[in-house]
């Protein structure tokens, strides 16, 4: 009888404590984001989707088709093909499979023209289907600079826009 007491008070203190934590916390404020009309701000350094940056001055792609990225990817999601040869290299095709990536940043750091950043701010990573989310080389241009490995944070005298290229 005196084990049935003791087992019957400890399950009531479990309770007790239970409900009380219950109770903090339903009189704090929700901190919970109602997704489709606020979203919460990035920080600078997050790892989301890839870019293909520009030249500056050229408005060109710096990509040379080297293939180290698309090498030293665990999950094989990189497909690039290019032509021509040494400076004059260039990318034909580059696509990137989202639903194989996963974030790890090395082919971002491999990069020796510093051609890939994923350090994008941009939300949306969704699509209604699988295929939405293989991006190819025009989605993938960028449109306005982007921070990379190599430059933290935005130079002097960078344009907003970089004429020529889409989004």
């Amino acid at each position: 009888m005196r084990a049935y007491l003791t087992t019957l008070v400890w399950g009531l203190k479990s309770i007790c404590v239970s409900l009380w934590v219950t109770l903090r916390y339903l009189f704090t404020p929700a901190i919970t984001v109602q997704y489709p009309e606020e979203k919460r701000v990035q920080p600078l350094r997050t790892l989301n989707r890839h870019v293909l940056t520009v030249d500056t001055l050229t408005g060109t792609l710096k990509c040379t088709a080297c293939n180290l990225c698309a090498v030293v990817c665990p999950t094989r999601c990189i497909e690039l093909t290019g032509h021509g040869k040494g400076k004059e290299r260039r990318a034909d095709t580059f696509f990137i499979d989202h639903n194989l990536c996963m974030y790890c940043n090395l082919c971002v750091e491999v990069c020796p023209f510093d051609a890939i950043t994923m350090w994008t701010r941009i939300d949306e990573l969704s699509a209604y289907t699988r295929s939405g989310l293989v991006y190819d080389q025009p989605t993938m241009t960028a449109t306005t600079f982007y921070p990379s490995p190599m430059t933290p944070e935005r130079p002097a005298g960078v344009p907003e826009r970089v004429g020529g290229a889409r989004s």
